[in-house]
């Protein structure tokens, strides 16, 4: 199941204060977001995740996973179409939405022309297309070991260790398994974190929700509006939270989605 990870009101605030601060040095911003999806078919950015067990109840999990069926359906279409007229306005427009609350946001990869040239060409003829714009940009290799001019043996070596620092990355924040977290609190001490994480990202939510973050999410999920819920199982809900916020557990995904869904019941549906 099935519940996709939301934009809470937490998740954004980090977005706001950057854009915050860079209308301090311009009012328009170049943003290279969907460059992936669109020239490189990298996957979707969300998908259906399995949330805990118990957390949801069965009514709520019967209508979620009705839509992970839809969902798959989608996926059968060509995979710039899917990330252009699906993955763009459900998945990312919130965030657009909030960067354009700061900013004027300009986003060149979403572009009629640039669209239309893109489905029209084969998926190799992406570097190409940079080439020709530009070549010392194609020289220059992306995060994720893409492009670049160092030699084919150089480039692979390459790959493989930003491929490694980029799960490595994930695997230390949303997805760390539960058996890793409890051996991460043993070894908090020697602060782990700083060998993977930001190297790609900025945000890491598992340690923010742990450390920074944890009164708040304390304040907000463990209040007997939260706890009320009837989608909600209360007992689960403190077990999660007690465990995340203790450390010896990995439960990111699902904070975020019990935060999205209260968020939203308290400023559309309780304010009536």
């Amino acid at each position: 199941m099935y519940l996709t990870d939301g934009c809470a009101e937490v998740s954004c605030s980090p977005v706001l204060y950057a854009h915050e601060r860079a209308r301090e040095i311009a009012p328009v911003r170049m943003t290279g977001n969907y460059g992936s999806e669109v020239l490189r078919p990298v996957g979707p950015a969300f998908k259906p995740i399995e949330p805990a067990p118990g957390l949801f109840s069965p009514e709520v999990l019967s209508h979620a996973r009705v839509a992970s069926a839809t969902y798959a359906g989608l996926l059968e279409r060509h995979p710039v179409a899917f990330a252009v007229f699906r993955q763009a306005p459900w998945h990312h427009y919130g965030l657009f939405a909030l960067e354009q609350s700061q900013l004027s946001v300009r986003s060149p990869f979403l572009d009629n022309n640039l669209v239309r040239t893109v489905f029209r060409a084969p998926e190799s003829a992406c570097l190409r297309l940079i080439a020709d714009g530009d070549a010392t940009l194609r020289r220059i290799r992306t995060d994720r070991g893409v492009a670049g001019d160092h030699g084919p043996m150089a480039a692979a070596v390459a790959r493989g260790i930003l491929e490694f620092t980029f799960k490595a990355e994930y695997a230390y924040d949303y997805g760390m398994p539960q058996g890793v977290a409890r051996i991460d609190h043993l070894l908090a001490p020697l602060h782990l974190e700083r060998l993977f994480l930001g190297r790609h990202k900025y945000y890491h939510f598992r340690v923010w929700y742990r450390d920074a973050l944890s009164k708040y999410v304390r304040e907000m999920l463990l209040d007997s509006r939260t706890l009320s819920r009837p989608f909600l199982d209360k007992k689960m809900v403190e077990d999660v939270v007690r465990g995340h916020l203790r450390g010896n557990r990995n439960y990111t995904s699902e904070i975020h989605k019990v935060l999205t869904l209260e968020l939203l019941h308290r400023l559309f549906l309780d304010s009536r």
